[in-house]
């Protein structure tokens, strides 16, 4: 069967059919993924029955895995992180430690790797552990949200340019500096990036926006950041959004250039875990 993609959104998102990721991937189906990726932002790919070495080998198509150096996250893996609710000794993790505080930043509007330079370009996430009710996640389409403004604003907001840090979004759910390890503290310092982007394959412009947007350069804080609060607010209008219902083995890739995701409340004893992995873009932006 050879790949096909069906449009799940209103405006952007897709399933994938024709790909088994249990056999090695090849240059022309992962080509193939970059340009949907381009086109639809996320790609759904469901019952992916893989282990670490498939997903390894999948997200090393689309560059140099990103390493896991966050130690609050830290699985054992070079190039993976678990967005669980349990460690890896099967253990719930307590909402009021460092990780689980760390973790409920997800329930945030974000995009992955915007604290860091160059930021992440691609992030793939697999459903390993499920509870029979999966709490779902939500992606915003940040060119759709773009597009709706008026030109005038857009006229505006070009230009800009913002300072994003990973400590402004933990701090946001209780953290304090003293709760990051040394090795967090050095490698992770406040990065700035515009606020519009272009996209380099579709050339659609996007909002670049976060939790971990802190303040906009050169305007007083406050303004700043109520300016980032309005966007973020009209970015995940329902029209904008779209709800990943997860089932068991379902791999999500998403380009983080233009959407933007968080999860949701899960509360449930069942397990949860995801396994997270990303490719950084090539150059700083």
């Amino acid at each position: 069967m050879s790949l096909a993609f069906q449009q799940e959104g209103k405006t952007f998102v897709a399933s994938v059919t024709g790909l088994d990721l249990r056999t090695p991937m090849g240059t022309q189906e992962a080509q193939a993924l970059e340009q949907a990726l381009a086109k639809y932002g996320l790609l759904i790919l469901r019952n992916q029955q893989i282990g670490d070495d498939q997903q390894q080998a999948f997200i090393e198509k689309f560059g140099p895995p990103v390493v896991a150096t966050l130690k609050e996250l830290a699985t054992g893996h070079p190039h993976f992180y678990d967005i669980a609710t349990v460690d890896s000794d099967g253990q719930p993790i307590p909402a009021d430690s460092v990780r689980g505080m760390y973790l409920l930043g997800n329930l945030l509007w974000h995009t992955d790797g915007s604290q860091n330079q160059p930021p992440i370009r691609l992030t793939a996430l697999h459903a390993r552990v499920l509870p029979p009710k999966p709490p779902r996640t939500e992606y915003a389409d940040m060119c759709a949200a773009w597009e709706a403004l008026p030109k005038q604003r857009q006229i505006e907001l070009e230009g800009l340019m913002v300072e994003h840090s990973i400590y402004w979004l933990r701090q946001k759910m209780g953290l304090n500096m003293s709760d990051f390890s040394a090795e967090t503290l050095a490698s992770r310092p406040a990065v700035v990036h515009p606020l519009v982007r272009q996209h380099p394959v579709s050339g659609r412009k996007s909002l670049y926006l976060a939790s971990h947007a802190s303040h906009v350069i050169g305007w007083p804080l406050e303004k700043g950041r109520a300016l980032i609060d309005e966007l973020t607010a009209h970015a995940t209008q329902p029209q904008f959004v779209y709800h990943l219902e997860w089932e068991a083995n379902d791999l999500a890739i998403w380009d983080d250039r233009w959407t933007m995701h968080r999860s949701t409340p899960y509360n449930d004893p069942h397990p949860r875990v995801m396994r997270w992995c990303a490719v950084r873009e090539l150059h700083n932006v």
